[in-house]
C-alpha cells in the first residue's frame, strides 16, 4: 500500500517547532504529453478515504529529513539520485474558541502533524514506469485539472510547488531535468512552455539556448514527423529565461 507523503525542500533553514509528528510529503512532477503533471495517490483508508493525496510518510527517528525524503523519492519513482529539493514546511494546528468549538481545522484531523514538503522531477521518458510502481490508485494528474478538494492540505502544497517550479525554470536550468540526455530544440521549448503555461518566441528561445552555448549539437539527427531534426545535449552552462527584461516570453 502506498504511504502518504508530505511536503519539503533541501535547505539549511530550521523547522518550526511542533508538538506532534512530522510528515515528509513529496510533490513529483513530470510531463505527460505536453502537460505538466503531478503524481497523486487516491487514499483508501481514513482520514480522507477516496481523496487524492501526495505520496508521503511520517518521519522515522534516527535519520535526517533530507535522507528520508530521498528514500521516499526512490521508492515512489524507482530513480536513485533524481533531482529533489526541499520545498516548504506546512503547519496548521487546530484552533478552538473558549467554548471548545473548532474555529480553524488542523491540516491533519488525526492530530498536530507538521508537514515538510519536497519537490522532485521525473524525466518525461520515465513517467509511465514511475506511475506503475505505486498502488493501482496512483496516477499522474495534470496541474491544470487538479481536484478542487484533496486530502489534508495537499492542494495547497501542490499549488505552492507549481509556483516554485515555474519560478525556478525562469532563472535556472531545472527544465533540462524533464528531458532525456539528447533532445530536439522543439522538445526543449515544449518543456518550458508546459511548465510556464506560456507561449515562447521560437527565434529568441533559439538564440538564448543555442547561441549562448547552453546546449550543443550531438552530431546526430532524429526523424520527427517525416523531417530530420538535430539532437542536442545540455552543456552545463548557466541558463535562465528571465535574466534580462527584453521579454521574449509571450503571454
Amino acid at each position: 500500500m502506498a504511504e502518504r507523503i508530505v511536503e519539503g525542500t533541501f535547505s539549511s533553514g530550521r523547522l518550526a517547532e511542533a508538538s506532534g509528528p512530522i510528515s515528509v510529503d513529496l510533490a513529483v512532477f513530470t510531463l505527460v504529453g505536453r502537460e505538466l503533471s503531478v503524481l497523486l495517490t487516491k487514499r483508501t483508508e481514513p482520514p480522507y478515504p477516496g481523496f487524492w493525496a501526495l505520496p508521503g510518510r511520517l518521519r522515522r527517528p534516527g535519520g535526517s529529513l533530507d535522507t528520508q525524503a530521498r528514500a521516499l523519492q526512490a521508492a515512489v519513482t524507482g530513480i536513485e539520485g533524481g533531482w529533489i529539493e526541499q520545498l516548504k514546511t506546512f503547519h496548521r494546528p487546530q484552533q478552538v474558541d473558549a467554548g471548545g468549538h473548532v474555529v480553524v481545522p488542523g491540516r491533519d484531523p488525526r492530530g498536530d502533524v507538521l508537514s515538510v514538503a519536497y519537490i522532485a522531477i521525473v524525466p518525461t521518458a520515465l513517467a509511465e514506469s514511475c506511475s506503475e510502481r505505486g498502488a493501482p490508485e496512483q496516477q499522474w494528474q495534470p496541474v491544470r485539472r487538479l481536484p478542487v478538494e484533496m486530502a489534508f492540505d495537499h492542494r495547497e502544497i501542490v499549488d505552492y510547488a507549481v509556483r516554485r517550479l515555474r519560478s525556478k525554470v525562469g532563472y535556472s536550468s531545472i527544465g533540462f531535468q524533464l528531458l532525456p540526455s539528447e533532445f530536439t530544440i522543439t522538445e526543449l521549448q515544449q518543456v518550458y512552455e508546459a511548465v510556464l503555461g506560456l507561449s515562447i518566441n521560437r527565434g529568441n528561445f533559439w538564440r538564448r539556448v543555442v547561441d549562448r552555448g547552453v546546449i550543443e549539437s550531438t552530431g546526430k539527427e532524429r526523424s520527427v514527423r517525416g523531417k530530420r531534426a538535430i539532437l542536442f545535449r545540455f552543456s552545463q552552462q548557466a541558463f535562465g529565461l528571465r535574466e534580462e527584461p527584453d521579454g521574449f516570453i509571450e503571454a
